[in-house]
């Protein structure tokens, strides 16, 4: 077996010196699991462009699963999305921008559901003891922006069953927590890894068997 596994992660956001979703995008490229090989992307944090950067990177690499990531600072747990919503905050990107509307795409649906197994997948983070839980919102910024722009894309593709997509939040770093001087949850990069490696190995596994 063999082909790309797409990991995405953000740039730092928020007066954030670092975004542990990028780092560990980056950590992990070229890494191999289950004979698959990870391609690391670190997406901008802007409307519009992230939606350009993850189709353009799609169509380049031909993934056989998409696997995005994003930070939850303040979550003790690696979130397991299990929707993407059309729907988009009225919040300022990087750029300093805001969104074009409250509608990812207007004549869009809804929301699409999570294509990799996300109850194995929090199964498998806690079996290695990594807090893990299924979350039922990725919120309204980038994070659901890019879980709805991928599921969207491969959806319009004849493959959508052959290339399942999915998004996690991870927890910030302790030495985020230290700098920013309040008292929240924290989770190590090296833990946040470990999760990933765990997220993409467990879904291989599962989709496998379901041919």
């Amino acid at each position: 077996m063999e082909g790309n596994v797409l990991l995405t992660g953000f740039e730092p956001f928020g007066g954030n010196d670092i975004n542990p979703s990028g780092v560990v995008a980056e950590s992990l490229d070229g890494k191999q699991v289950s004979g698959f090989r990870i391609c690391g992307v670190v997406l901008p944090v802007e409307w519009g462009a992230t939606k350009e950067v993850m189709e353009s990177t799609i169509c380049r690499i031909d993934p056989v699963m998409i696997l995005s990531l994003g930070l939850s600072s303040g979550s003790p747990d690696m979130n397991v999305e299990k929707v993407a919503v059309n729907y988009m905050s009225q919040a300022k990107d990087n750029k300093g921008n805001l969104p074009d509307g409250s509608k990812i795409c207007g004549q869009g649906p809804d929301a699409y559901f999570a294509t990799i197994p996300v109850e194995d997948v929090v199964d498998g983070l806690r079996g290695k003891g990594i807090p893990a839980r299924l979350s039922l919102s990725a919120g309204g910024y980038l994070c659901n922006y890019t879980f709805y722009v991928a599921s969207k894309y491969v959806a319009e593709k004849e493959r959508r069953e052959q290339v399942p997509v999915g998004f996690i939040h991870v927890p910030a770093t302790p030495e985020m927590v230290a700098e920013s001087g309040r008292s929240i949850a924290s989770m190590d990069l090296g833990m946040i890894e470990e999760g990933v490696l765990t997220a993409i190995g467990v879904s291989i596994k599962i989709l496998a068997r379901r041919g």
